[in-house]
């Protein structure tokens, strides 16, 4: 199944390849404009850039202007609500889309302070209606609006946010413990 995603997504490699290069340039800088660790800004970049790379370029091989003349422009609103547990056991354009705001969310709870936390996770929940309105304005690249896609992926954003929140007390005790040299953190 994943051969199958990757095989109809030309764009897939390059795109991670220049998503990981920003990521590992920028990591410090957006980490300190957070007051968040590198590695927090690090999967931040690396997952926006994932999600661009996945939801904004084309997702078949052939010329770009052959989808547009086939392609068109609406947004389905009909037929949305939270799906069956089942469909996120398996990888599929649900579970994927899920999946793909999970590190978002995470990345936007570690944020250092609270401010910056919930600039980020505003800012993070302004994405999911963002990528639909340009997959509605360039229906060339292959990709449907949706408004599943949406509940989907603030469903991801979520999760992520949830799991951030849950380690963050752990996560920054055992940074304090590590910058003090001692390891494991006394609770």
């Amino acid at each position: 199944m994943i051969k199958a995603v990757l095989g109809t997504m030309p764009m897939f490699w390059p795109g991670l390849l220049c998503s990981l290069v920003p990521a590992a340039l920028l990591n410090r800088v957006v980490g300190r404009w957070l007051r968040a660790h590198w590695a927090v800004a690090f999967v931040l970049l690396l997952a926006l850039g994932g999600l661009v790379t996945l939801t904004l370029l084309p997702d078949a091989w052939g010329p770009f202007w052959a989808y547009s003349r086939r392609a068109a422009r609406h947004c389905e609103l009909t037929g949305f609500g939270l799906r069956p547990l089942r469909e996120f056991t398996t990888v599929n354009p649900t579970s994927l889309d899920v999946a793909l705001f999970v590190p978002i969310g995470l990345a936007a709870a570690l944020a250092g302070t609270r401010a910056r936390a919930a600039a980020v996770l505003l800012g993070a929940t302004a994405l999911p209606f963002a990528v639909e309105a340009v997959q509605y304005a360039l229906p060339g690249i292959g990709h449907a609006c949706t408004a599943q896609d949406v509940l989907d992926s603030l469903l991801g954003l979520a999760l992520g946010a949830g799991a951030g929140l849950l380690a963050g007390p752990v996560a920054r005790a055992g940074v304090r413990s590590l910058r003090a040299g001692e390891f494991p953190p006394h609770p």
